[in-house]
């Protein structure tokens, strides 16, 4: 599961209304939910790490995207839609350094 991107049920922090959107599985954790991180196309986000089409194993990106850092969190299994694609190994390695420089910060 790490490095794979699904769609999922992404609900807003007031819990209130969902958006489905794309996200990374960064790790699975005890509860056996999965860490993520959101992807956007919006590139305004300080804390966000830029995604093309050759950073893919499988999957495709309609537009260029990012992923945004600081917006961690966990999620349910039942909550993920569908798998869409997978990320390289050398653009984990940098989203997992990105991650710890955010945390470091």
């Amino acid at each position: 599961m790490v490095g794979k991107i699904y769609l999922a049920k992404i609900y807003f922090t007031n819990g209130e209304n969902y958006k489905i959107r794309p996200i990374l599985i960064l790790k699975e954790n005890s509860f056996k939910d999965y860490i993520y991180i959101p992807f956007t196309t919006q590139a305004s986000n300080i804390n966000s790490v830029q995604f093309s089409n050759n950073d893919l194993i499988t999957g495709v990106f309609q537009k260029t995207s990012y992923l945004i850092i600081d917006k961690t969190c966990s999620i349910q299994s039942t909550l993920l839609t569908k798998e869409i694609g997978q990320i390289s190994e050398e653009k984990l390695h940098e989203v997992f350094n990105s991650y710890c420089n955010f945390l470091k910060a």
